[in-house]
């Protein structure tokens, strides 16, 4: 106990105060049933927050309240529902009150002596600091957007739609470059950089988002802080994108293919490796209990997508691998944070976007750069008594064999045979079920033939696949292998090909 609340400190220390992050995802969102769905939900012109109510305003002369506990607080231990499949999405409002709003009201942020407002005609944001200082009657004290000359960079305003502030932070839509600009602090001088961009992946990109998704915003037509969390009103999409500063955080890209190594759409199934900062120095720990259920905490980490905990394979400094569940084949967008607890205290990361495809797949390889060289297997052609064995460049691959490889991300299953249906976390009950979505080979950028692909008894997330070579393959030291599906293509693999003309 003392160790872990030591290492609880160490990460307290060497942390930056909770932030937001370039690019970062909504954790949560109200009004859709998911964060890629675009449904009747709320088109809010206003929002406001009081005593864990949330008011959205619609130009329609409704105000819906949304009852906020019902969203996961930042810190909180989630609770571990399979369904629905999005345990922060989609709650209905709790009541429904006909009542209009002062147009624009979304444009202007007040909080004690401080008026922040929107001046749209002429592209600018004004501050005025102190609203009694008798100063204030020349004018404001800063403008944002003053100097604004065509490019797009962290000072940029073009067309201001909301602002808020909540004592600490100053928030700003911008209906032009669908994006919120996040002031960590009050700005104290005129074209004052912001600190953070939400809905863009960096400060110097604007475009409209083709797809509603958990790091995208439409339409700012709306914001509201509570201190912590920034309530979003994409009208645009009819949402409200829930966003939280992380205690620590998280790259965009530090969600990986557990196989590729690299960023990308996942499929339903994957193993994924998430990548973190080794100063957070997690446990080492590992599930090597050979077919039991993976956990979904271990060392006091957790992996949240769309607020459930995910299974655990492995916790290391600086990676964590987990698997992704079957069941989201509907969806195309998730969002994901990492948790940590230990002695009674928690740490919560900024959320990051997944893009969720039916398949993606993904081949095993031993480490090195890439292309690394891959992890296959002799088949033994079928002959009883000759075992598998591994292609290496002692044994190289000939042609005309069959080859067995290893994949994640090939989706779902047909599993309509298996004594139990395909779930994260617990090995394959089996008998082995074949992929959905079919597979294609090549190698050397000829076809070759895929003989079969399947999540195998007592796999979690590991698919094994069978290619035969053909018969005139020609030799050499690294053929290059890839599997497509789903148009998607995997990384390559490097196996070595022997003459059948050599002798042993």
């Amino acid at each position: 106990m003392i160790q872990r609340l030591a290492i609880l400190l160490l990460i307290a220390v060497s942390l930056p105060a909770a932030e937001f992050q370039n690019g970062q995802a909504a954790r949560a969102v109200i009004g859709q049933s998911s964060f890629s769905s675009r449904e009747a939900g709320v088109a809010a012109v206003a929002l406001s927050i009081s005593q864990n109510r949330l008011y959205a305003a619609e130009a329609s002369r409704r105000v819906l309240t949304f009852d906020l506990t019902k969203v996961l607080a930042l810190n909180d231990n989630p609770v571990d529902r399979p369904t629905p499949l999005c345990s922060v999405c989609g709650f209905p409002a709790i009541a429904s009150t006909s009542q209009s709003v002062i147009p624009g009201i979304a444009g202007v942020a007040v909080f004690g002596k401080t008026v922040i407002m929107v001046d749209r005609p002429r592209h600018r944001i004004l501050i005025w600091r102190d609203v009694s200082s008798p100063r204030s009657v020349q004018g404001p004290d800063v403008i944002l957007g003053k100097s604004n000359d065509g490019s797009v960079s962290a000072s940029t305003v073009v067309d201001p739609a909301s602002v808020a502030f909540d004592g600490k932070r100053v928030f700003a839509g911008d209906a032009a470059l669908h994006r919120v600009l996040v002031w960590n602090s009050l700005p104290a001088q005129d074209d004052q950089p912001a600190d953070a961009v939400l809905g863009q992946p960096t400060f110097t990109s604007g475009g409209a988002p083709d797809a509603p998704a958990a790091d995208t915003i439409g339409l700012p037509g709306a914001l509201a802080s509570d201190g912590v969390n920034l309530f979003v009103a994409d009208a645009l999409v009819h949402r409200i994108l829930v966003f939280s500063p992380g205690d620590f955080a998280l790259s965009p890209a530090a969600v990986v293919n557990s196989a590729s190594l690299a960023p990308g759409p996942l499929a339903p199934g994957t193993l994924i490796d998430v990548k973190t900062n080794e100063s957070l120095n997690l446990f080492e720990s590992r599930q090597d209990q050979t077919g039991r259920r993976l956990p979904r905490r271990m060392g006091g980490v957790e992996v949240l997508f769309n607020g459930i905990a995910l299974p655990l394979v492995s916790v290391k400094s600086g990676s964590i691998e987990a698997q992704l569940p079957y069941d989201i084949a509907a969806s195309t967008v998730a969002s994901l944070t990492i948790r940590i607890e230990h002695g009674g205290a928690a740490a919560t990361s900024n959320a990051v976007a997944l893009r969720i495809a039916p398949a993606a797949p993904a081949l095993y390889a031993f480490g090195g750069t890439e292309p690394r060289t891959g992890l296959l297997l002799h088949a033994g052609n079928g002959k009883a008594g000759v075992p598998a064995s591994p292609v290496t460049s002692d044994s190289p691959a000939r042609p005309g064999e069959e080859l067995t490889l290893w994949a994640t991300g090939l989706g779902s299953v047909n599993d309509s045979d298996a004594v139990s249906r395909a779930v994260a976390g617990v090995p394959f009950s089996g008998p082995a079920a074949r992929v959905l979505s079919p597979l294609s080979a090549t190698v050397d950028g000829r076809p070759v033939e895929v003989r079969s692909a399947s999540l195998t008894e007592g796999a979690v997330g590991v698919y094994e696949i069978h290619i035969l070579l053909p018969a005139d393959l020609s030799p050499g030291p690294n053929a290059e292998l890839v599997v497509s599906q789903n148009g998607y293509t995997s990384n390559t693999v490097l196996f070595p090909v022997i003459s059948t003309h050599t002798e042993e």
